[in-house]
């Protein structure tokens, strides 16, 4: 079985490729690696194993020299249009101002893509794509598409908020069953009971990391300090030799011409600041500062990520997701929506996935859509709202566990958990929301503890991704050998 490793850390996946070759015959062909890793990739010893820089996969570059990119006539075209149409969306991540990287470059861009790596999967003769995450930096979404087009086997790793723990699954659209009666443990462990106890108190004291991190950051990208600003003038004139390291698209380019000099490379940061501080100027004109007595609380994501492109499907656009709900909730519940707070930090990508249009695109659905502040305490709202939508954001698993029952139109980690309903047709909004009422505030604390436990018996517990190497709940020496055993028995 020849395998390709996608987005791969050296440690513990180097580790991880050797034991799966010589235990389970699964053999690497392909790594997609950061370029910090490359000189451990170099000095591994992976014997014919083609190496690309993720760096470089960014821009559609770095594939075989030995490998042309295969056409595809109208009627393959036609069986991928709905992955394409993601595709198209999830390019906002590359477009830095939303002008840059117009349909038809993006076009280009993700054909070029699946044509290369179509010919990679013949070539190397690859059974197997293994990713540590969900793909969604386009260049791994292509060839997710590619797999499904081929009946390749695809298998990813679903983060969770719990630790070092994921969950394997080898479709973008659903989850494993949690099967609640086979599990032999009536509550989770004591980490996951913590962590559903935080969620029941007060949000000051459960924000989740990476909301920290975002705030600090952000704060600190603000400082009043002049320092920082002429240090970044005067290095865009003594880095001469140099390019910024960055995926943005240079406007009338296609990625794998983009190259950035430091001076448009700061003005285009400039220009992004002054997007996102427009955007900032015009919500706030929007919000309300009370909440009605009976609504809906839409909780926005932050965008572009993986948790709304390709997790959402079509409802990516989370417009749609409105315009479904103020079509069948009855006249007397308000739609508030919340902006993501990520959503305003200019320092992170966001200011490419959204434009003034969205906002008022929003408003003009209804009069009873309300906006309020990004500010305003998600656990309240949460607590006086009939039900939350989302997509598959955390909110949704906050919300089932504080009482309220959850919309989610996506594929989210929680889902079948109780209180949460999976909404991805008109039937399925029709069929739950009857359900809302008599699901609020009911005590359903048991089955929820029971639902955990159940997802825990899922759980791969390893350090097997950027985001988990700081954690200090397990060791990389065991987070290779729970790797090695869990995809062994599955794969197999």
């Amino acid at each position: 079985m020849n395998a390709i490793y996608l987005c791969a850390i050296a440690h513990p996946w180097i580790e991880v490729s050797k034991k799966l070759a010589s235990e389970y015959n699964i053999k690497p062909c392909y790594f997609v690696h950061w370029q910090s890793d490359k000189k451990e990739y170099f000095k591994s010893s992976l014997k014919n194993c083609y190496l690309q820089s993720l760096e470089d996969a960014w821009k559609g570059l770095g594939f075989p020299s030995d490998i042309d990119r295969y056409i595809f006539d109208e009627e393959e075209l036609k069986s991928i249009a709905y992955y394409e149409l993601i595709a198209l969306k999830m390019m906002e991540r590359l477009d830095p101002d939303g002008q840059s990287f117009p349909f038809t470059t993006r076009l280009y861009f993700f054909r070029d893509l699946l044509g290369y790596w179509f010919n990679v999967i013949e070539s190397r003769e690859i059974d197997l794509v293994i990713s540590p995450s969900i793909p969604h930096r386009v260049f791994d979404y292509a060839l997710y598409v590619v797999c499904k087009m081929r009946n390749i086997k695809f298998v990813m790793f679903q983060l969770t908020p719990f630790g070092s723990n994921s969950i394997l699954i080898d479709d973008i659209d659903a989850m494993p069953i949690v099967a609640e009666d086979k599990t032999t443990r009536p509550i989770p462990s004591e980490s996951i009971q913590r962590k559903i106890a935080e969620v029941q108190g007060d949000y000051s004291k459960a924000i989740p990391s990476y909301m920290r991190k975002h705030e600090d950051n952000s704060k600190r990208s603000y400082t009043l300090s002049p320092l920082p600003h002429v240090k970044k003038l005067l290095r865009s004139y003594r880095l001469t030799t140099s390019s910024p390291n960055t995926y943005w698209i240079e406007n009338g380019f296609s990625p794998n011409e983009t190259k950035y000099s430091w001076n448009d490379f700061y003005a285009m940061q400039a220009k992004r600041n002054k997007m996102v501080s427009t955007f900032v100027q015009f919500y706030e004109r929007i919000t309300v500062a009370d909440s009605p007595e009976k609504f809906i609380l839409v909780a926005l994501h932050y965008q572009p990520e993986e948790t709304s492109c390709p997790t959402g499907g079509a409802y990516s656009d989370q417009i749609l997701m409105i315009q479904l709900l103020n079509q069948y909730l009855p006249d007397d519940i308000t739609i508030i929506v919340k902006e993501h707070k990520t959503q305003f930090y200019s320092h992170v990508e966001s200011a490419s996935g959204r434009s003034l249009l969205f906002y008022r695109r929003i408003a003009q659905i209804s009069s009873r859509i309300k906006f309020v502040s990004v500010d305003y305490d998600p656990f309240k709202l949460i607590d006086q709202a009939q039900a939350v939508v989302t997509i598959s954001g955390t909110i949704g698993w906050e919300s089932a566990i504080r009482g309220t029952p959850t919309l989610t139109f996506g594929r989210a980690w929680y889902e079948g958990m109780p209180r949460v309903f999976k909404v991805k047709t008109k039937a399925d909004l029709v069929d739950a929301l009857p359900q809302l009422p008599e699901q609020k505030n009911k005590d359903l604390q048991d089955t929820i503890m029971r639902f955990h436990a159940a997802l825990e018996d899922n759980f791969i517990h390893a350090k097997h991704y950027k985001a988990y190497l700081n954690n200090d709940d397990v060791t990389m020496e065991k987070s290779v050998t729970n790797i090695v055993n869990y995809l062994g028995r599955v794969i197999n």
